[in-house]
């Protein structure tokens, strides 16, 4: 075994895994098929307060079932809580940033001060009551410290001077659209993998719920180098390490930088593709202080979207087709609102990967009886 990967999802970690040689062990809250055949050994692991990890069950099957000293990756679904994050890195050194980079990273007021620092343009937040003269006549949402996935966020309703919920922040709503772009950083310096556009998958219940990804996309004109140039120095004001990813609102009027992750993410699936080298390489390496002169794009434009449950369902026995990606077993239970597959298409430009992506979702939401509108923005 070469290394463990820890995240909610830990197929796209497992499969650039699998592409970089890496023998894997997966720890994750599915064990779907795709994140089996990617690994060495694949191990679900208990949910906790809906689709979190239980830390004590993560650590008892670390333990148990890696040797003391096995490097580990992490994925999402820990940003909210770097005290796990140092329990296994009591044993287990974490390849990736510490516990401790990650916890200012992800509280609201630090992140804020460090833009302000910096000089980049972020959204008014407070721990408070929203009274302060930037959230006047603004809408507003409530989001939770270290939340991951967006269906944790939530627009305030107008008039809502209430405090937010222990836990969670405030922040006032930027129009645009949502882009983000993936850093590979060895602490002193970083390099650009490339740029990606996301859209929201919305149900009345998770209106900010993550749908999807496409890239690789080329960054406003009037504001790439300012957008690249502060994801570089967030990147090395922190001194982080491996691929992180930082998230922006872009609207023709300006851009905002609403948030920084630490860790890999979902657009692995639009980056680690031919002819880059695979990405767990480039990430283990650049914690390691190495970084490749140049980094290629991709060939072909990529488009990966998330079907989530529309109600309780049970997986179908019909085999799932070679598009679709985070495939459960048949005969699986999935709660409503849980997502169920991923599914990804290519094309020779972002529009006709998206569209591609459209036509292979509506198909297959047909064939599992789900409601045939697209969770796709083009």
């Amino acid at each position: 075994m070469d290394l463990a990967l820890i995240a909610l999802s830990a197929r796209p970690l497992a499969a650039s895994a699998a592409r970089a040689g890496f023998a894997a062990l997966s720890f994750d809250l599915f064990a779907d098929l795709d994140t089996c055949a990617h690994s060495a050994r694949c191990v679900r692991v208990h949910k906790k307060n809906g689709c979190a990890f239980d830390g004590d069950d993560l650590v008892q099957a670390l333990h148990s079932l890696a040797p003391a000293g096995l490097p580990v990756v992490l994925g999402g679904g820990l940003e909210h809580d770097p005290a796990l994050m140092a329990r296994i890195a009591e044993r287990n050194p974490i390849l990736g940033n510490a516990p401790q980079t990650v916890r200012v990273l992800k509280d609201p007021i630090a992140l804020a001060a460090l833009c302000a620092h910096l000089g980049i343009p972020h959204p008014p937040i407070t721990l408070e009551a929203p009274t302060a003269e930037a959230f006047t006549g603004a809408s507003v949402l409530e989001k939770k410290i270290g939340g991951a996935g967006g269906a944790h966020i939530r627009r305030r309703e107008a008039g809502d001077l209430s405090p937010p919920a222990p836990g969670y922040f405030l922040q006032r709503e930027v129009e645009g659209q949502s882009l983000s772009v993936l850093l590979l950083a060895n602490g002193s310096s970083a390099r650009l993998v490339g740029a990606s556009r996301q859209w929201r998958a919305e149900d009345p219940e998770h209106p900010f719920r993550y749908g999807g990804a496409a890239g690789p996309i080329v960054l406003p004109e009037a504001f790439a180098a300012q957008m690249q140039q502060g994801a570089l120095n967030v990147a090395l004001a922190c001194g982080l390490v491996g691929l992180v990813s930082v998230d922006f609102m872009v609207s023709d009027a300006g851009w905002f930088l609403v948030e920084v992750n630490p860790r890999l993410g979902a657009t692995l699936d639009i980056f680690d593709v031919d002819p880059l080298p695979p990405l767990m390489g480039l990430h283990l390496a650049a914690c390691g202080g190495r970084l490749p002169d140049v980094l290629p794009l991709p060939s072909e434009a990529h488009a990966a979207g998330v079907i989530y449950a529309d109600r309780d369902m049970v997986v179908p026995q019909e085999a799932w087709p070679a598009h679709v990606a985070d495939r459960p077993p048949a005969g699986a239970a999935v709660a409503k609102g849980a997502p169920l597959c991923t599914v990804r298409a290519t094309g020779p430009s972002v529009e006709i990967a998206e569209a591609r992506l459209v036509e292979l979702t509506r198909a297959l939401k047909r064939e599992l009886g789900l409601e045939p509108e697209p969770t796709v923005a083009p």
